[in-house]
């Protein structure tokens, strides 16, 4: 990859790039410096911080006032993309992945997410900061990627001709969608092997939810992510099952990426009794709690499947089922997000998505970074964790949760 490029030096192009990163941060600072010296008295009223902003508001200015004074190109550079440019710089600096500068662009994406269909591959996707790559955590059935035999646990390196690192991988997430009929070229690390795949883009409909009846007149429902209406496509597998006089449920959230939060606690208030069943810590130490409010709850035995690829609203799931004593977690410790971002605008352009708290279970469980270990551990063969279709009579995880569920029809 990066070993075939000719890399050619320029000595007065490194000069000016340098001078100019460092009049971007500057700039950028004390705009941010500036709002927040005029929001925090009304936020906290804290005097000490006003005096500490303050302190640093002087000496950024007077580094941003000797670089405008002396710069040799300064009449070329457009202010507003050198903000663009600090602000990823100093959400960069926090070290997490999902503290960023959102363009206009993305951030009116994001205001319009949740549309039915779009073009793209049909994945689910997350940074993966150990390979400092993009991890497939699923792949959507009838879906280019599953037709070209992208599996769950593949490490995308570099879409088209960009490699992927901490600092872009939401560009290259961006541009795997696209027109219909359209390409986009990936190179994919799986295990030892490179993998390189040239996949044309279809509209992707993400009906996320599909239910079936099997052994024993069970219920069987699979989750692949939290999106797009997911609690009235639940619903209405839920229901039909139901009505079906069913004699258990299993739910399977194996390689579901999360999703929608406040939907994924209205699917719980279908299954568990009325309680708290969620709990979100801001930096300040002010707390929100999820609650089930229904008063109905499912009368059936209940099992929930999951693995290392379940995340986020996957887990949220899975461990209000384990904490409520109501059903039971299936499988293995899952991946360990737990953490919520705020996205807001900043001013005429642009946005911040901030990590702005996480979740904890009711049973006191940071899941961010710690994930949730289940009641019953058992976990696939290695030649068949990557599967998405995996044979029903070697499937020992959904084999495991059908015993339980004859287990307890026999009490």
């Amino acid at each position: 990859m990066e070993e075939d490029k000719k890399i050619h030096f320029d000595k007065s192009r490194i000069v000016n790039n340098v001078i100019i990163c460092t009049l971007s941060i500057v700039s950028s600072a004390i705009i941010i410096m500036c709002l927040w010296t005029v929001a925090e008295p009304k936020l906290s009223g804290s005097e000490s911080l006003i005096n500490e902003n303050s302190k640093y508001m002087a000496r950024i200015e007077e580094a941003l006032n000797k670089i405008k004074s002396k710069y040799i190109d300064i009449d070329e550079i457009k202010i507003d993309e050198l903000i663009d440019g600090a602000i990823e710089g100093m959400a960069d600096a926090t070290s997490d992945p999902y503290t960023r500068y959102v363009s206009d662009e993305e951030f009116n994406d994001i205001a319009t997410s949740g549309a039915e269909t779009y073009g793209g591959l049909g994945v689910h996707l997350t940074f993966d900061s150990n390979s400092n790559a993009i991890m497939v955590l699923g792949v959507m059935p009838n879906s280019p990627a599953l037709e070209n035999d992208m599996k769950a646990g593949d490490l995308v390196v570099k879409v088209n001709d960009i490699i992927v690192n901490k600092e872009n991988y939401q560009q290259c997430v961006d541009n795997m969608k696209g027109e219909e009929n359209t390409t986009v070229k990936l190179s994919i690390k799986r295990n030892d092997e490179l993998i390189e795949k040239e996949i044309t883009r279809k509209i992707i409909s993400s009906s996320n939810v599909e239910s079936e009846i099997i052994n024993e007149n069970i219920g069987y429902i699979k989750i692949w992510a939290f999106e797009n209406k997911v609690y009235e496509q639940f619903k209405s597998e839920y229901d039909k099952l139901i009505s079906q006089n069913i004699k258990g449920l299993i739910i399977d959230l194996r390689n579901n990426p999360g999703g929608l939060v406040n939907e994924t606690i209205d699917i719980l208030d279908l299954l568990l009794p009325e309680g708290d069943v969620l709990k979100l810590v801001y930096n300040d130490g002010r707390e929100k709690v999820y609650k089930c409010k229904n008063k109905d709850e499912i009368k059936i035995p209940l099992a929930v499947i999951a693995n290392e690829r379940s995340a986020s609203a996957a887990e949220i799931l899975s461990s209000a089922v384990k904490d409520s004593n109501k059903g039971v977690l299936v499988g293995d410790k899952t991946y360990g997000k737990g953490i919520v971002q705020e996205v807001e605008k900043l001013g005429e352009r642009g946005a911040l998505s901030i990590t702005v708290a996480k979740y904890y279970t009711m049973s006191g469980v940071e899941i961010h970074k710690n994930g949730i270990e289940p009641n019953i551990s058992v976990s696939l063969p290695d030649n068949l964790k990557n599967e998405i279709a995996i044979p029903r009579m070697k499937d020992v995880q959904l084999q495991k949760a059908t015993e339980y569920i004859l287990e307890q029809n026999k009490k």
